[in-house]
């Protein structure tokens, strides 16, 4: 199904890069949909995730990537009567670009400084789609400062969603700076454990875990 792109800045080039550009390309697109990576959320939700967005862009971004079939909006039932946003499938087929930008920027990217904001999701990402030793059916609760989220395996790799973890096996209540000590291999799984509050097997939260150690260091640039 084709969208409308119309009231966008659009590149008039008939290249399939610029056309994809002409959705997606605009400050904060891509980021949006990273936010809804892990599962659909609200708006002040997204507020949130997107330190340093006016509410205005993030208003026009969302409408923009409606119209574009890339995000769509719903109501959740009674009684939550809650509005939230997450991605359609076009929106789903991002990922791979998002993997690839987020290697990109490890590989090539500036340090960042002590002055950048930094959000429990976003250090979850690198573990995504990395082996896990987590049997199918099986889940760990991850639970960051007033962040949640449920880590399981799908044909052998790690995924994350947003929320808590529906009969979890084990949770884990993790200090941020725990968390990002892990993903940057700064510290391993069996201290990371040590650190945190785990009701349940703590064997399920290790290799639940495993798949974020050092999931966001620095690879060596491709010559």
């Amino acid at each position: 199904m084709k969208y409308t792109v119309a009231f966008m800045k659009r590149y008039g080039q008939a290249c399939a890069i610029a056309r994809a550009l002409d959705v997606v390309g605009e400050r904060w697109s891509l980021l949006l949909v990273r936010e809804l990576t892990f599962g659909p959320r609200r708006y002040r939700d997204l507020a949130t995730g997107l330190p340093g967005i006016p509410s205005n862009v993030l208003t026009g971004r969302l409408k923009e990537l409606q119209a574009a079939g890339v995000v769509t909006r719903r109501a959740l039932p009674a009684p939550t009567d809650v509005t939230v946003y997450e991605l359609t499938g076009a929106g789903r087929a991002l990922q791979p670009i998002l993997d690839d930008l987020l290697d990109w920027g490890l590989r090539y990217g500036p340090e960042p400084s002590q002055d950048d904001a930094g959000q429990p999701g976003w250090a979850l990402l690198g573990g995504v789609g990395r082996p896990s030793a987590l049997p199918e059916g099986q889940t760990c609760e991850l639970r960051v400062g007033l962040e949640g989220f449920y880590l399981s395996s799908d044909a052998g790799k790690l995924t994350v969603r947003r929320g808590p973890a529906p009969d979890g096996d084990a949770v884990v209540t993790m200090p941020a700076d725990t968390l990002y000590s892990l993903v940057t291999g700064q510290t391993t799984v069996t201290d990371a454990v040590r650190h945190s509050t785990v009701n349940g097997d703590t064997e399920i939260a290790r290799r639940a875990l495993e798949p974020l150690a050092a999931a966001l260091t620095r690879p060596a640039p491709n010559n």
